[in-house]
């Protein structure tokens, strides 16, 4: 008796888990793939941040531009 209703147990938490794990995904922003080389050319962009080559810069201004964000490129190099 007492090992069934230990295994009952175990069921039920393993299903609490279970069942949160998935309501984390059903809410989760998915993340865009932007496939970039990894080259080091590094550009300073108007938020001040220093992205390590053109390309994910552009990837970064897309997905703020998605937000109703701007970003600019302020100069080649690092900020």
């Amino acid at each position: 008796m007492k090992y069934n209703l230990l295994l009952l147990a175990l069921c039920l938490l393993l299903a609490a888990f279970v069942s949160a794990d998935l309501d984390d995904e059903k809410f989760a922003i998915p993340k865009r793939i932007c496939p970039c080389p990894r080259n080091y050319d590094p550009v300073c962009a108007s938020n001040l941040i220093s992205y390590p080559n053109r390309c994910l810069y552009d990837c970064a201004r897309r997905e703020l531009e998605r937000a109703g964000r701007s970003l600019d490129l302020l100069r080649s190099g690092d900020c």
